[in-house]
This record gives structure tokens, sequence and C-alpha cells, in this order.
């Protein structure tokens, strides 16, 4: 959960990078936003299948 709420905290920091950028320099605040927000989403993906998969397998 640490590591959610680290990726939260930066791309909160990026957004507002987005926010007060132009032209070229606000392409690469999106590019750089969209790769962590990929990152993310795997991370997230990961540890709720994990969590999923201990409590599927706790009530068997």
């Amino acid at each position: 959960m640490e590591l959610l709420v680290l990726q939260h905290n930066r791309m909160r920091e990026l957004l507002d990078d987005l926010q007060s950028t132009a032209g070229p320099d606000r392409r690469e605040s999106f590019e750089e936003f969209a790769r962590w927000l990929a990152v993310h989403e795997a991370t997230e993906a990961e540890l709720m299948q994990a969590e999923f998969m201990r409590e599927s397998t706790a009530t068997w």
C-alpha cells in the first residue's frame, strides 16, 4: 500500500507539472504521466490479484 501512496503522490506532482506547462514541455509532462499511470495500473492489478488469491484460498 505504501508503494501505491507514493505513486499517487508522484502522479499528483506530474499533473501539477502538466497543468503549468505548454508546448513541447507539456507533451513531455503528459508522456511521463502516461508512463506512471501505466506502471500504477499494473501495480494495482498485481496487488488486487494477490489479495484476491489470499482471500479465495482462505475461504476454501
